[in-house]
C-alpha cells in the first residue's frame, strides 16, 4: 500500500514498526505509539465516528477528541472556517495546527510566502494536507479519513512548566525554563502537554502589545524534548516573524551547557552537514544526524552541504549530583560541563558535534554508539564503514533527560538565562552575556 492509500476498513496501526519486525517485538512497543486509522461509517457527530472506528465508549471518544488524539483529512473544513484560517478571523477554529508552521526556519520557508499568498492557493495548500487534528465537536461526512490515537500520549513534566520557571515577559516574548522531558511542539495525540500548553494552562492568559488577551502563545524555536533550558514564545505571528529574521541574520545568541565524560577541546569548531539530511519532510534514513570533518572540495559541492559553527567556551571538570532527580549515576567517572555558544542553529547540531569530536553527551543514546565517527568514514569505504553501519544501527533515541541544557538566550536586547540544569547544584551559573 502506498503511503497516499488510506485502507478502507478499519485497521490498528503502529507507524513504527516496521513490516520485518517480529510480534514479539511489536508488542514490546508502547502504547502511545499505536494508532486507529479508518473511514467514517456515516455522514453524522465527529465523536460518533471516532467511538465506531476504534471501537471505545462515546465518553473515551469525546476524551480524545478533546486532548486533541483525532485527526481528519481536510475535507471536513467548510468554507467559513478555511477562511477563518486564512484570514484568522476565528479565535476557536476546529482545526489545531503545530504551532510552528511547515518548512518553519528551512531555506524553503519565509514567513512572507505566506502573507502574499493569496486565497485560492491557500485553499489549494490546505486541501493538498492529508491529515489535520480535529479539536471540537463536529459534524463529519461519510467516507471521512480519520487517524485516532487510542492511548495519548501523556507529559507529566507540563505540570513543572510553572510560573516560577517564567524567565521573561514584556508586550510580545515570553522565556521559559522548560523541565526536561516536555517537548516543545503537540504531539500527534497530546495537542496541550507541551511547551506552549504548558504554558498557556499554568501561566495564561497574556496580554500583547495592542492590549488583546493571548490564551496560548505561539513557538519561536525548538528544544528537544530530552532538553532542558529557555525557549522563546511569541504572543503574536509578528513577534515570531521578527524572531525568525534575528535568527536568519544571526542576531540570536545561543548559550548551552553540554556535560560529558571527555574534555572537549576549547576554540571554535566547524563541521559540515549534509543538506539532505536535514530537510523537513525526509523519511528513512538514520535518526541521528552525522557531520562531516573535512571542508567540501569547492563551492560548487558545497551548496549540498550546511555548515554547522560552534564555540567550546570553557569545558571543566565537575561532579554530577548523585541525588539528581532523574536517577543518574556518575559512578567514579569524570565528568567535564562545556560551555557551548551556538554560532549556527541545526538539528541536534551540539549534540551531533560534541559526539563526532568523541565527547558525546552523556545519556544520549542517539550520539554515544557513534562517538568519534563521522561522514568521512563512509567516503573511506572498507570496514571503517561497515563498523559505522553498525554502530549507526544501535543508536536509540534517548527516553530520559540528557546532559544538555539551552542555558541562555539573547536577542534585541531580551535576554533570559535558565536555573541550574538537572545535574548541577548550583554552583556553575555564570554571567554569560
Amino acid at each position: 500500500m502506498s503511503a497516499e492509500e488510506t485502507p478502507d476498513t478499519t485497521t490498528l496501526v503502529d507507524e513504527n514498526i516496521s513490516e520485518k519486525e517480529t510480534p514479539e517485538v511489536q508488542s514490546s512497543k508502547p502504547q502511545w505509539m499505536k494508532c486507529v486509522n479508518g473511514v467514517a461509517p456515516r455522514t453524522g457527530p465527529l465523536n460518533e465516528a471516532v467511538s465506531k472506528v476504534a471501537e471505545i465508549p462515546l465518553e473515551q471518544a469525546n476524551d480524545l477528541i478533546t486532548i486533541g488524539a483525532v485527526w481528519a483529512k481536510m475535507d471536513v473544513l467548510t468554507e467559513e472556517e478555511i477562511l477563518d484560517q486564512y484570514y484568522g478571523t476565528s479565535d476557536n477554529a476546529k482545526i489545531a495546527y503545530a504551532d510552528l508552521g511547515k518548512g518553519w526556519n528551512s531555506n524553503r520557508y519565509l514567513r512572507e510566502d505566506i502573507d502574499e499568498q493569496d486565497l485560492d492557493a491557500f485553499i489549494e495548500r490546505m486541501e493538498s494536507g492529508r491529515y489535520n487534528r480535529i479539536m471540537s465537536p463536529c459534524t463529519i461526512a461519510s467516507g471521512t479519513d480519520l487517524r485516532i490515537y487510542p492511548f495519548p500520549r501523556r507529559f507529566p513534566a507540563a505540570n513543572d512548566l510553572d510560573e516560577s520557571r517564567l524567565l521573561h515577559e514584556d508586550t510580545t516574548f515570553i522565556i521559559v525554563d522548560k523541565p526536561p522531558l516536555l517537548p516543545t511542539q503537540p504531539d500527534a495525540s497530546n495537542y496541550f502537554e507541551n511547551c506552549p500548553g504548558a504554558v498557556s494552562m499554568n501561566m495564561g492568559p497574556f496580554t500583547n502589545l495592542e492590549g488583546n488577551k493571548v490564551e496560548r502563545p505561539l513557538l519561536c524555536h525548538r528544544v528537544d524534548s530530552v532538553v532542558s533550558g529557555a525557549v522563546v514564545l511569541s504572543k503574536d505571528v509578528n513577534g515570531q516573524a521578527v524572531f525568525s529574521r534575528l535568527q536568519r541574520e544571526r542576531k540570536v545568541k545561543k548559550v548551552y551547557k553540554a556535560v560529558t565524560k571527555r574534555p572537549v577541546p576549547l576554540g571554535m569548531h566547524v563541521h559540515w552537514m549534509w543538506g539532505e539530511m536535514t530537510r523537513r519532510g525526509n523519511s528513512g534514513g538514520p535518526a541521528c544526524q552525522l557531520v562531516s570533518h573535512e571542508v567540501p572540495l569547492n563551492r560548487k559541492k558545497a551548496k549540498s552541504w550546511i555548515r554547522c559553527i560552534l564555540e567550546v567556551v570553557k569545558s571543566e571538570p565537575i561532579t554530577v549530583d548523585k541525588n539528581n532527580e532523574y536517577g543518574y549515576d556518575p559512578g567514579d567517572e569524570q565528568h567535564y560541563e562545556n560551555t557551548i555558544r551556538l554560532v549556527t542553529g541545526r538539528k541536534h547540531q551540539v549534540r551531533t558535534q560534541l559526539a563526532s569530536l568523541g565527547a558525546p553527551i552523556i545519556r544520549d543514546t542517539l550520539y554515544e554508539p557513534i562517538a568519534g565517527m563521522t561522514l568521512d568514514l563512509l567516503n573511506a569505504g572498507g570496514e571503517e564503514a561497515m563498523m559505522m553501519d553498525m554502530m549507526v544501527e544501535q543508536c536509540r533515541v534517548p527516553r530520559t533527560p540528557i546532559g544538555l541544557q539551552a542555558h541562555a538566550i539573547m536577542f534585541g536586547g531580551v535576554k533570559g538565562k535558565a536555573g541550574t540544569p538537572w545535574w548541577g547544584d548550583g554552583s556553575g551559573n555564570s554571567n554569560i552575556f
